[in-house]
Formats: C-alpha cells, structure tokens, sequence
C-alpha cells in the first residue's frame, strides 16, 4: 500500500477503561489542536494517519463528548516513541501529540459521538484478530505442524521411530496436544459460521466470542511448543541454542499479549455475557 494507518485508543489512564481517555482536541477556527498521549499504538512508527478518539467535550458523561479524529502523524506537533518489550519486538509505541493541529471535516461521524464509530471499529479488528474478517486482512489461530514439532523433541515408541506419524510417548502432552487439537478443529468450525452471518452484514458482537478463544488457544498452543523443547525452550542468544529455538521463546513471550491486545479478555467476557448471552449488568 501507499499508506499506513493506525489507531489510538489506549491511553495511560484509559486501557480497558477506555471511556476514561483524557486526550482532549480543542476546536479553533477550522482546525482542532490535540494534546495528550496514547499508548500501545500498533505500527504507529510508520505510519502516515491515526485515527484517534479524544475528547471534544469535557463537560460531557464520560461515554460522551468523544470524537473520532483523523490526525496527520507527519507533523511537528507529533512525537512517536517505540515500547520496547520483553519479546524484543516492539510493533506497540506511545504516540505523544503537543499541540498538533487535525482540520475540522477530519472528524469521522457526528462530533461527541466517536464513541459509538469506535465500537464498530473495534468489531471490525476483533474480526480481524478472530480470523473472520470476510473484507480485509485474516488472522490465524494455529498451524497444523505443532503435533509435527513436537514429536521432533519429544521422545517417541521405539516400534514407530520410523514413522513421521510417531506416538508421543508423554501421556500428559500427549493429551494436551489432543485437547488443543480437538478445541482447534471446533474453533475453526466456528469460524466458518461466523463468517456465514457476516455475509448479510457487518461484524457483530460474535467475534468478541472467536476473538477470545482464538487467542486463548493460541497461548495453548506456544505453551504446548515450549513444554516439548524442555530446556531448548529456555534460550536466549545463539549459543547451544538454533534460530527456532530462539524464535519460539519469544514468540511465546510475544503471545502472551494476545489476551490484552484488540480488546482484554476480561472485556470481552463482558460482551459476550451482555451482548451474546444477555445476561444482567
């Protein structure tokens, strides 16, 4: 693409408690002037555009006076600043804005309603994260070598060692990687339906639900990774160690942000007991 784009939600004071965002946008003439900060900015650092919630009335209820802005990211009032993590990687950055200046026909959707545009955003990106998005960019759960990898560190039944198809010899991996299997198989028939609803419409409140077991799983599955390297899980640089070795660490590491990112686990549990199974506040 000739464009890069990304979101500003989360704040220091506002993560899962978003409506609390104190990023404030004051409107002067045809402009507005933004200061604040957002945190855990996905690809901020090469990105052109973010669309960012701030707030446009402060004496409004706190779900209100939100407005959904597009703010140019290549201008002086724009800092970006990489979170390194303990993966190493660092796709996340704070994005600091000191008095940077958005034009007022860049507000998306009603002014003090971008609360509700940014729900419906969400929905689409946990789509996204859930492998259901039906109009963009597909998420995956699991790949189906994990049973291959690890046989290859595990011990197997000397009578098959010939056999690529091999019995894991560790009962209790080896009903694991049966239980991982069999939730893997139904997620991905979950998967199918969901996205056989969202043919006649937008996402709906269904992919908080493929959301949060698809990251589930997928810590199940790096989890069940690094359980058969053993001690071939625990390196950190090069020595006695290969570079798949070393990969899958941190990956392990890196996914266990899948249950914060794109929505936490705790707020998705919320959707889905309020949305999905209407059960009372």
């Amino acid at each position: 693409g000739e464009g890069g784009w990304c979101m500003g939600y989360s704040e220091p004071g506002a993560g899962s408690d978003l409506a609390n965002l104190a990023c404030k946008a004051v409107l002067e003439g045809d402009h507005y002037r933004i200061n604040g900060r957002k945190l855990w900015t996905s690809d901020a650092m090469e990105g052109d555009w973010i669309f960012a919630l701030v707030r446009t009335d402060p004496k409004a209820a706190k779900h209100e006076g939100i407005s959904l802005v597009l703010i140019d990211l290549n201008q002086p009032g724009v800092t970006v600043r990489p979170i390194r993590l303990i993966s190493g990687d660092s796709p996340f950055n704070e994005t600091l804005f000191d008095n940077a200046v958005a034009r007022q026909d860049d507000v998306i959707g009603p002014v003090n309603h971008g609360w509700t545009v940014g729900k419906r955003l969400l929905q689409f990106e946990r789509s996204t994260h859930a492998g259901v998005n039906i109009s963009g960019a597909q998420g995956r759960v699991a790949d189906d070598s994990l049973a291959a990898i690890m046989r290859r560190y595990l011990n197997t039944d000397a009578t098959d060692s010939g056999n690529s198809n091999t019995r894991i010899a560790d009962d209790a991996l080896r009903a694991r990687l049966l239980g991982y299997e069999m939730n893997s198989h139904a997620h991905r028939l979950t998967q199918r339906r969901v996205m056989e609803e969202m043919q006649a419409r937008a996402p709906g409140f269904g992919s908080s639900v493929v959301k949060l077991a698809g990251a589930l799983l997928t810590k199940e599955r790096h989890e069940l990774h690094l359980s058969a390297l053993g001690q071939q899980g625990l390196g950190w640089d090069e020595i006695g160690f290969t570079s798949a070795e070393l990969s899958a660490t941190r990956t392990w590491l890196r996914q266990k942000s899948l249950t914060i990112a794109g929505g936490t686990a705790e707020v998705q549990l919320n959707i889905i007991a309020k949305r999905v199974l209407g059960l009372p506040d």
